[in-house]
């Protein structure tokens, strides 16, 4: 019994270590994130949560790096977002342009996983390839697991959004409401990571049961035209 309460200890221990050493690592990930200095792609996909989101994934359309957007998450009494009825510094007669023609609001999805899923219907009815996804650094990397998973066939590229909340990312270790945050975001984090992993491990194995005709086995035209 003391045997066992020794190994449970030791393997605690270890299990403890290694989620400390795994969110410091992705904390300071989350910390080093920058946007892709020059996105281009398909269609933008908008993921709501903090305000700056909608107006970054505007402010690309206007820019004209995509030809459509989405913003996916939307609450289903909400037409019409807040953020896309305030201009853009020098621009708002595109910024109206593109809201007139150019932007489909999504109002099913209600996490992350539905925002992908929401992302998958709008992508396929367009027939998109590529996609750059906006959302709050600190939420990327689940994103991109979640979208790695519900559209693997897509190109995407991330662009992070420094969220306008009171977060400290350069320093979170000294700012408890910012590692509170992370903390949080790390463990759904794991929680994507891992439904990524296993659709991979039952991806492989589905791919290695199909059957193969060994080189050389194709009946030749002769033969089929027989």
């Amino acid at each position: 019994m003391a045997r066992f309460v020794r190994t449970a200890i030791r393997l605690g221990f270890v299990g403890i270590l290694a989620g400390g050493l795994g969110f410091v690592a992705f904390a300071d990930t989350v910390r080093r994130l920058a946007p892709t200095p020059d996105p281009r792609a398909d269609a933008i996909v908008v993921l709501t949560g903090d305000e700056d989101r909608i107006a970054t994934g505007v402010r690309l359309m206007v820019e004209g790096r995509a030809q459509r957007l989405l913003i996916s998450g939307v609450h289903p009494t909400t037409r019409m977002p807040t953020e896309l009825k305030r201009p853009i510094d020098g621009a708002d007669a595109a910024r109206r342009s593109v809201l007139r023609c150019c932007v489909d609001i999504g109002h099913e999805a209600v996490n992350t996983s539905g925002n992908a899923e929401e992302a998958r219907r709008w992508v396929r009815a367009n027939g998109f390839k590529s996609v750059i996804v906006v959302t709050s650094g600190y939420h990327m990397m689940r994103s991109r697991a979640e979208f790695a998973r519900i559209l693997p066939e897509i190109e995407v590229v991330s662009y992070p959004v420094r969220t306008g909340r009171n977060l400290q990312l350069d320093t979170w270790w000294q700012h408890w409401p910012t590692t509170r945050l992370l903390m949080a975001e790390y463990v759904k984090f794991l929680g994507a990571f891992s439904r990524l992993a296993v659709w991979r491990v039952l991806a492989l194995r589905h791919d290695e049961s199909q059957p193969t005709l060994p080189p050389g086995s194709l009946p030749s035209a002769s033969a089929r035209s027989g």
